[in-house]
């Protein structure tokens, strides 16, 4: 199916976010959802959209930077050309820009929506080597309050029905031994538990012991214990480790997935269409770390529902993802008091569901 762009169009929303709760880490407190919306037009006027999940801290850049580059950049090479494939794009932005992976992204997930749409297709159908799950199990975000707040939150993401919680660590200051204690009383051993440091950690030995020092609450997995640049650091902190690593901010890229590896690095690996500078890239990360035995799940940079469509898509079509044992970051419906497409993703009983319809099934309401 080849496809001919006519038109991209760049919008900046502002998406208000849930404060009872909102995500604090060792990166600072998520309070701002502005991130801009793409729609990529073909020469017939059909449309498809994507999503450019910014956080500055996150990956350096805002909305008006990511609308900027897409308006400037990388809107000039596609407009006017012709693709048989939408990963043929993103070859040409990343000969063109470097880093900017959430606006890359944003372009490329739009590119695969409308081609799958051209076909009167899912995306699901069109990359899956089995049938697609129906649902996939979310697992939630605990920002680091203290004890009393964290199990308010815990009680209140179990009671819908979430079964895996997620623990922000390495905020100073911050109790982490209680908090996780705190939950294991109040909720049993039931909740799986996996904690999430974001980097907090300048050394292996630092790292070693704050792990050692919550592994008693069973957890199932840390994630990114290390500093995102120090590739080396992690994976002498997943040789000393009782707990499975799982590499989130220091693989970003295929070539950085391919060092890990090398290194011996991680355990499961943290894949999501933005951070991975498109939905292209996401699909051959999850294969080469299938191919390493080395297990995937979905990360999230706090996605509405328009870029939580193509999180879904991965997880329930592809083998590397096994998320009936390592939930997802699909919190989308969680931390947005109103859906930003339509028809809403649904969410229930702790379970996502894949978005049916052609393309990643959902349209922008915003």
């Amino acid at each position: 199916m080849t496809i001919c762009i006519g038109h991209i169009e760049t919008r900046v929303v502002d998406f208000p976010v849930r404060m009872q709760g909102a995500i604090v880490s060792s990166l600072g407190r998520h309070t701002s959802s502005r991130y801009v919306v793409v729609t990529v037009r073909d020469e017939s006027g059909a449309c498809g959209y994507g999503e450019a999940t910014t956080a500055p801290i996150w990956s350096g850049e805002s909305a008006e930077t990511a609308k900027w580059m897409i308006d400037s950049i990388l809107a000039p090479l596609i407009v006017g050309a012709h693709f048989d494939h939408p990963s043929d794009a993103v070859a040409l932005f990343d000969r063109t820009v470097h880093g900017n992976s959430f606006g890359k992204a944003s372009v490329d997930i739009a590119l695969w929506d409308l081609w799958a749409r051209k076909q009167n297709k899912s995306v699901s159908s069109l990359i899956g080597d089995r049938e697609p799950a129906a649902s996939v199990p979310t697992r939630v975000s605990i920002g680091a309050y203290p004890p009393d707040e964290t199990v308010r939150l815990a009680v209140e993401f179990w009671e819908t029905g979430v079964r895996t919680l997620k623990f922000k660590t390495g905020v100073p200051g911050i109790d982490d031994v209680a908090r996780l204690r705190a939950v294991r009383e109040r909720l049993g051993d039931d909740p799986i538990f996996t904690i999430d440091a974001n980097g907090a950690h300048a050394t292996a030995d630092d790292a070693v012991a704050a792990i050692e020092a919550l592994a008693p609450f069973n957890l199932a997995v840390a994630e990114q214990p290390t500093r995102r640049d120090r590739l080396s650091v992690l994976a002498d902190v997943r040789r000393r480790s009782p707990v499975p690593i799982m590499a989130d901010e220091a693989v970003f890229t295929p070539e950085e997935l391919r060092e890990a590896l090398d290194l011996e690095a991680v355990d499961i690996l943290s894949i999501y269409p933005g951070k991975n500078g498109g939905f292209t890239h996401s699909l051959a990360m999850a294969k080469l770390a299938q191919q390493a035995g080395k297990p995937c799940a979905i990360g999230s940079n706090l996605e509405t529902d328009l870029g939580q469509a193509p999180h879904v898509c991965l997880a329930a079509s592809l083998p590397a993802f096994p998320v009936d044992e390592l939930a997802c970051d699909l919190i989308g419906s969680l931390f947005y008091a109103q859906s930003a497409v339509t028809p809403p993703i649904a969410f229930e009983r702790g379970r996502v569901a894949l978005p049916t319809g052609p393309g990643f099934g959902v349209t922008p309401n915003v």
